[in-house]
């Protein structure tokens, strides 16, 4: 008899406790009771469904609450970052999207990988044709007064072409756009600074990484030296100097990684943390000098987010614009949306006395962006 009352009590208490269970997601959806981190990355979250007699009897209300609770419910955040951890650990395999986990745990995104193996090479006429305008607008803002620069950044998949996955046979490499856009740009005697081959060949030799290894752009040690020779090489180029420079006062030492040196492991949101390369973090700031100063305007892509944030535009740049991919323009995007398209392009471009148009490898099969043929349309109609 004992042995029977024993077995209903554990069949009750299992009973109660897989209700519980149940009924927990509920209570923590209601209360968030318990704190639980946000995802990351960029994703469009669903809002609250207000109800409506029309959604209803149409049977659109029930579809989009579906889609919010499924979105919404208590620890959804938690299981997530579980069923990503679960992926990543025993499949490898990054549920994010265009990611690819590398050898040694070196992350990566896809286009920087086929960007240096030559798998998006838009071909030495196309190129020819756009350099040969680049060429032309140059000297049509020279007489302005108006300084153009070339900015070539590394990516990812060059600086670290020892971890791309065997999959994508790193060993069989083809012509890239870098190569043949540094070799035009040579011969037609365009301005540009080359960090592509700067940083591979500072690879060894710096002290602090130069990129982090589960992040996609360069790390912040690196974009400081860059911020440092973009300065120095405007002002080598002009009688009139930039606002600031770069006064370096200290530089940490860290296992711990900051702002952008982790961004893809953040975008993967994972339970636990990928071991990191120790990194450098310099301790900087902007000197002013007693100068007017010069007006620069960037047209790049997310490259130069750090260097923005730094406030190279700002301090250096005489409070000049950063046209994030040709598109939004900021910092006055941060208050509200303005586009390149909003603007007067020809008025905007001969307010600036130089001019950067910044690219990493991946993005070259599309650089600049729209500018030149934009520019090229208002100067040579």
């Amino acid at each position: 008899m004992f042995y029977f009352s024993k077995i209903r009590l554990r069949k009750k208490f299992l009973f109660y406790f897989i209700i519980a269970l149940l009924m927990l997601p509920i209570v923590q959806e209601k209360t968030n009771v318990i704190k639980v981190n946000p995802l990351k990355g960029s994703f469009q979250s669903e809002k609250i469904v207000e109800f409506s007699f029309q959604d209803w009897f149409e049977g659109i209300y029930s579809t989009k609450q579906d889609r919010y609770l499924n979105e919404n419910f208590g620890f959804r955040n938690l299981f997530v970052r579980l069923y990503n951890q679960i992926q990543y650990s025993l499949f490898r395999e990054a549920k994010a999207n265009g990611v690819i986990i590398g050898k040694e745990n070196y992350l990566y995104e896809e286009n920087y990988i086929l960007s240096y193996l030559g798998r998006d090479f838009i071909g030495e006429e196309k190129i020819k044709d756009r350099v040969e305008k680049l060429t032309k607008i140059t000297d049509t803002l020279k007489t302005k007064n108006i300084d153009l620069l070339v900015i070539l950044a590394p990516g990812k998949g060059s600086f670290y072409p020892e971890y791309i996955p065997e999959k994508y046979n790193p060993n069989y490499k083809t012509t890239t756009n870098y190569e043949v856009y540094k070799q035009i740009m040579l011969e037609r005697s365009i301005n540009f600074l080359d960090f592509y081959s700067w940083f591979i060949n500072m690879k060894t030799l710096s002290k602090y990484p130069l990129f982090p290894k589960t992040g996609i752009h360069w790390s912040k040690y690196g974009e400081i030296l860059v911020a440092d020779s973009i300065i120095k090489y405007v002002n080598s180029k002009n009688r009139q100097l930039l606002k600031s420079e770069i006064i370096i006062n200290n530089i940490n030492y860290s296992t711990s990684v900051f702002d952008t040196d982790d961004d893809i492991e953040q975008g993967m949101n994972l339970l636990f943390n990928i071991k990191d390369l120790k990194m450098g973090y310099p301790d900087f700031k902007f000197e002013k000098s007693n100068v007017p100063g010069l007006k620069v305007l960037t047209v790049a892509d997310s490259y130069y987010w750090g260097l923005f944030n730094s406030g190279l535009s700002k301090h250096a740049f005489n409070n000049g614009q950063f046209w994030f991919y040709n598109e939004k323009i900021y910092p006055e995007s941060y208050h509200e949306s303005l586009h390149v398209s909003d603007i007067n392009l020809k008025e905007s471009i001969e307010s600036n006395d130089v001019i950067i148009l910044l690219s990493t490898d991946a993005n070259l099969y599309k650089f600049p962006f729209g500018f030149i043929d934009q520019a090229y349309s208002l100067y040579f109609k």
